[in-house]
This record gives structure tokens, C-alpha cells and sequence, in this order.
């Protein structure tokens, strides 16, 4: 009996990354070398190959530098900083799990978040790129050896730096939320199950309208504090934020799930979920 061919595929590659690829095509690469201060997804594709992502503000290409596509950061663990280049790092220890499958293909990873030299928190990060195009992330934080807490911020911890045109000011693009809001004024604090952002990727054909494409991020029912408030910007920005209300206490021995589902989707409207 032949063996079914594994639609996603994860593959390592020189340079410290993997790319992910669905049915042979590009779908996503993770950046895990020390190049970097935090390892990151970049880019992000849809089924069509749109990618929404982007490296760096659309204005503030210095100051903003940590914004490289879609991260794992934190602006306040125990007083410390884990967000922009010139703080704290996450340094990448090990790959955990590289497989690839007909149904599903998942890189997983273990992390230091490292204050100086001292580590406070060990975390454990899995993409589940599915065939529908579904990518299911999975963070898994432990403190280190000592109770950690996770300061009242409204950075972090999963975050999204989206292409500029789909940017809302730069590219008259559209944030959504799941109650139905609108943009930043709007949605800015706001708890719902999902967000998405979306905007034009592409110049439409024969002086049709432009092609538009977004991403749609879902709070997993079961992480602590669903729904989420949202954090976003106008500028092409947007994450749920675990923190933005109250901070969260980690003990030792004791583990914080959080769960998340990135779609990216071609067409202008969200990609909800069932």
C-alpha cells in the first residue's frame, strides 16, 4: 500500500528556520536563530499566496523593529521587559517536534525567557498548520524556579504586525471584531472571541477593485480570560491581550495554556470558525 503524501510538510532549512508548505506551496517560514532577540513567523500566506504579514512599522522602521510578522512577546514579566529588540530575549533552545502529515504538519519549540542571564519562564510554543489552511498555536509558559507575574500590559503575548497596505491608515484596509465593531476607535479594548484585520494585497484587474486578504485570529474557548480584550491600531496592528486588565501570577509547578487559531484568508471578510 503506498504511503499518502503529506499535504503540509515542514522542512528545516540553513539559517535557523523551517518552512511550512501546504499541497507544495508555500504556506509560512519560523525564524528561530539568535540573529534575532525573539524567534518569529514570517511570512504568512493565504491559499491564494498573499502574504499578510509584515517586518517593521509602516512608518517607524527603526523604533518598531520588533515587529517582525507574528511573535510571542511580553512587556512586563516581573518587571522585565520581553518586547522590543533592545530588552530581554527569548532564545531558542531546541526544536521539539518537526512533522509533517496529510492531515497536519506541527513545529513545536522550547524557549528561555531570559532576564539578562537568568531565566524566568520555560515556554514551550507549537504552529499546527492544518490542510483547510488553519494554523492552531499553542503556548505553554512554566516559571522557571521561582513564581513569575504577568504585569497588567496590553503588549502581549501572541502579536501581529499585518502587510501595510492592509493597514486601515496606510492601505485603507478594515479591522473586525466578533461583535461587529469597527477599527481601532472601536474595537481597541474591546473582549471577542476573534479579530481579524484585513485589506488590499493586490491591484484589481481591467481597473476592478483591488484584491483584498486578512487574517483572522480566534481566542480558544478554553484559554483563562476568554474572550480576550483586543489590542490594535489603525497602523496595521493587532493582539489579543491577555494582560490588558489584570496581571496573572505563575507559580512554580503550575502551567499557563494559551491557545490560538490564525487563519489567513483571501477576500475581505473574516474567517470565522463553525
Amino acid at each position: 500500500m503506498a504511503i499518502p503524501f503529506p499535504r503540509i510538510q515542514c522542512i528545516q532549512e540553513p539559517g535557523d528556520r523551517v518552512a511550512v508548505t501546504r499541497d507544495g506551496r508555500p504556506a509560512f517560514t519560523y525564524y528561530f536563530g539568535a540573529t534575532y532577540p525573539r524567534p518569529f513567523i514570517y511570512p504568512l500566506l493565504t491559499p491564494s499566496g498573499h502574504n499578510v504579514l509584515a517586518c517593521g512599522h509602516s512608518v517607524d522602521l527603526v523604533g518598531h523593529s520588533h515587529h517582525r510578522g507574528l511573535f510571542i512577546a511580553h512587556a512586563d514579566v516581573n518587571g522585565e521587559k520581553f518586547w522590543a529588540d533592545k530588552d530581554n530575549r527569548c532564545v531558542h533552545q531546541r526544536l521539539l517536534k518537526l512533522d509533517s502529515g496529510v492531515e497536519q504538519g506541527t513545529v513545536a519549540s522550547l524557549n528561555h525567557w531570559m532576564a539578562g542571564t537568568a531565566p524566568l519562564l520555560d515556554e514551550t510554543r507549537e504552529f499546527t498548520l492544518r490542510a483547510d489552511g488553519a494554523l492552531h498555536v499553542a503556548l505553554e509558559f512554566v516559571a522557571h524556579n521561582a513564581a513569575v507575574t504577568l504585569n497588567v500590559t496590553k503588549f502581549g503575548f501572541l502579536a501581529c504586525r499585518v502587510a501595510k497596505t492592509i493597514g486601515v491608515a496606510a492601505g485603507g484596509g478594515k479591522i473586525t471584531d466578533a461583535a461587529g465593531r469597527v477599527n481601532e476607535k472601536a474595537v481597541f479594548g474591546q473582549r471577542g472571541a476573534w479579530c481579524d484585520y484585513s485589506g488590499p494585497v493586490a491591484a484589481g484587474k481591467d481597473g476592478g477593485p483591488d484584491v483584498w486578504a486578512g487574517i483572522t485570529i480566534h481566542d480558544d474557548p478554553a484559554n483563562p480570560r476568554h474572550p480576550t480584550p483586543w489590542m490594535c491600531r489603525d497602523d496595521g496592528w493587532f493582539s489579543p491581550a491577555f494582560n490588558m486588565i489584570e496581571p496573572f501570577t505563575l507559580e512554580p509547578g503550575k502551567k499557563l495554556v494559551l491557545r490560538y487559531c490564525v487563519i489567513a484568508h483571501d477576500g475581505p471578510e473574516p474567517a470565522v470558525k463553525a
